[in-house]
């Protein structure tokens, strides 16, 4: 297996940057192989992971300057909405969001965004709210799930919730996009898979945030055909693998679960990087065994939350760095 362990253990013992990975051919121009352009901040793409623990919370703030576009999707289970989100949209100046998505709805990852809509004074309808500026995106009212943390997140929605159809695509500014590849099984070239009532997974929206070069999958819990504790799921991360082909960057799907990230989708998107959303010590085993050994085989340098906190991602469209 590729050592990166001890990379992310002094990632999170002294915050050092990792090294600088280059998108397709290095040689292509004037520019040092692999080095960083440092171009200014507004014109970078930033990709927060943010660590919320066992769960999932995503910011991409656009590279256009005063213009920019912001879109969180997912916001952590309950009270990471409050306790992680709000504080680093404060720490960055951030006063409103353009986009929230809801990925699917699983209270590790709807959790927080009540909260969030909510803002820091946690009351609906004054100033501080963070209602979107855009929508607040879902995959609709399809769904058999019936507990407290989704009951409080309908409750919390705001009037400009939309449904999420695979096509749309998210202006993020400076010419970077986020486009629904796959929501509800159905994919961007049309494909429809009849899904499982019972298997919220299945259902999770996936995105591709393309800005130049760059290229970064992110889909929730899309499942990959994986049974962890025996219970099997069906695969369509394989047909969103199609879809997308070779890219930068992978947000592992289920924080790194054996029902995600299955073999034939990652020899053919072949991510360079990948990010893993997970908590400590958490009782599920995240990140599997197999899937660390899944994403080493394709040579993917591996980054956890768990062990590294916090992941940011910067890129200029061309060469991205992630620390």
């Amino acid at each position: 297996m590729k050592p990166f362990i001890p990379l992310l253990l002094i990632l999170s013992l002294t915050g050092s940057c990792s090294p600088v990975l280059p998108i397709e051919n290095p040689f292509g121009d004037s520019e040092t192989p692999g080095s960083f352009s440092h171009a200014p901040r507004e014109q970078l793409l930033r990709i927060i992971v943010l660590d919320v623990g066992q769960g999932d919370a995503t910011l991409v703030i656009g590279p256009s300057g005063p213009s920019r576009k912001t879109l969180l999707l997912d916001a952590g289970p309950p009270m990471a909405g409050a306790e992680s989100v709000l504080p680093f949209l404060k720490e960055q100046e951030i006063p409103h969001l353009d986009w929230i998505v809801a990925t699917h709805y699983d209270a590790d990852h709807i959790g927080g965004i009540p909260e969030v809509l909510r803002g820091p004074d946690g009351l609906s309808d004054t100033e501080d709210d963070y209602e979107p500026s855009e929508a607040l995106l879902d995959r609709g009212d399809a769904t058999e799930k019936v507990t407290p943390v989704y009951s409080d997140y309908l409750a919390a929605l705001p009037k400009g919730r939309k449904q999420a159809e695979a096509g749309l695509v998210l202006d993020l500014g400076g010419g970077a996009t986020a486009t629904v590849v796959v929501a509800n099984g159905r994919f961007l070239d049309g494909r429809q898979i009849h899904l499982n009532p019972d298997e919220e997974n299945e259902s999770s929206i996936g995105f591709l945030i393309r800005y130049g070069d760059f290229e970064y999958f992110t889909a929730g819990d899309l499942t990959g055909g994986g049974s962890p504790g025996g219970r099997e799921t069906k695969d369509l991360e394989t047909f969103a693998g199609e879809i997308i082909g070779d890219i930068d960057v992978l947000h592992a799907g289920h924080h790194g679960s054996a029902s995600s990230s299955n073999k034939v989708f990652l020899e053919i998107t072949r991510p360079e990087s990948a990010v893993i959303s997970v908590g400590t010590d958490n009782d599920y085993g995240h990140p599997t065994p197999e899937v660390l050994q899944g994403l080493a085989a394709v040579g993917a340098d591996v980054y956890r939350t768990d062990l590294a906190g916090t992941i940011t991602i910067e890129t200029d469209g061309r060469t991205y760095e992630i620390y």
